[in-house]
């Protein structure tokens, strides 16, 4: 994948991301040093999230003075790139990404999308609905909406979160009209626009493990605002819609299918 062309005054933020720790140390430095945002996004804690680099592994990783933490526990500067603590939280059928929360802890999964958003925001965070047409059922089957039903707990759904993931980099037609996951941003971009138009929808690379996935696309934040605020800055910045994306539907940019079966293998192997 193309690194996401830069823009001046802007930072590229792919704030989901699932980058593995198990690479070289000089290919993790290399990549958080590069231009751009990565959220390190963590999942399934005690399973398949066992290998993904986490915040707090990346400042114990990287050498000593090659990083600023612009606030603690939660921001980092490297280079001419940043590094952000996430999580990706399963709500029911839904994944809920969680940003610039107070405290050390990271967030159990819950039962449903209230009580999900409830608790990131007790805690002063910001609740992204992540690949809201993309179901996961179980840990591997992932799946368009079937029934009515469904799409009306996606509708419910986008009025409980502060924004929604309308580009996944990871929904690809990997099988055309047998395993197409397109019409998964396709459906998430017309609900916001018909139904919900005070979202601008964010997007994600979603990588899973493969650090040449990063950055390939997110949002464009003002570079002033992130370094003279911090966390908080990013917040107020999704908040209030003062953001860009660079994600459609049809042009990408999406993970090609080699990198996606790469990274649904080293899902698999995880959980061996």
């Amino acid at each position: 994948m193309n690194p996401a062309p830069e823009k001046e005054g802007k930072v590229l933020c792919d704030l989901h991301a699932h980058p593995t720790h198990r690479a070289s140390l000089e290919r993790i430095i290399a990549a958080l040093k590069s231009p751009g945002m990565v959220g390190l996004t963590v999942k399934d804690i005690d399973k398949s999230g066992k290998d993904i680099l986490r915040y707090e592994q990346a400042l114990d990783l990287l050498p000593a003075k090659s990083f600023q933490e612009l606030d603690k526990g939660r921001l980092a500067k490297c280079g001419q790139g940043y590094f952000a603590r996430t999580q990706e939280i399963q709500a029911g059928f839904h994944h809920v990404l969680a940003l610039g929360w107070k405290g050390s802890h990271y967030f159990p999964n819950f039962d449903t999308i209230e009580e999900a958003v409830r608790e990131i925001h007790a805690y002063k965070g910001v609740a992204i609905l992540n690949h809201p047409f993309a179901l996961v059922i179980g840990r591997n089957n992932i799946r368009l909406p079937k029934s009515h039903e469904e799409k009306e707990l996606i509708r419910r759904a986008y009025s409980h979160v502060d924004e929604v993931e309308v580009h996944n980099a990871y929904c690809i037609d990997l099988i055309p009209k047998i395993l197409a996951m397109k019409e998964a941003n396709r459906q998430a971009e017309e609900l916001r626009h018909q139904e919900f138009p005070s979202f601008v929808g964010t997007a994600g690379s979603d990588c899973h493990r493969r650090w040449n996935q990063v950055k390939t696309t997110g949002i464009y934040l003002s570079r002033s605002c992130i370094d003279q605020k911090g966390m908080e800055g990013i917040k107020e910045a999704i908040i209030y819609g003062n953001f860009i994306r660079l994600g459609d539907s049809d042009a990408g940019p999406y993970v090609s299918r080699g990198g996606f079966l790469l990274g649904v293998v080293g899902d698999m192997i995880s959980l061996l």
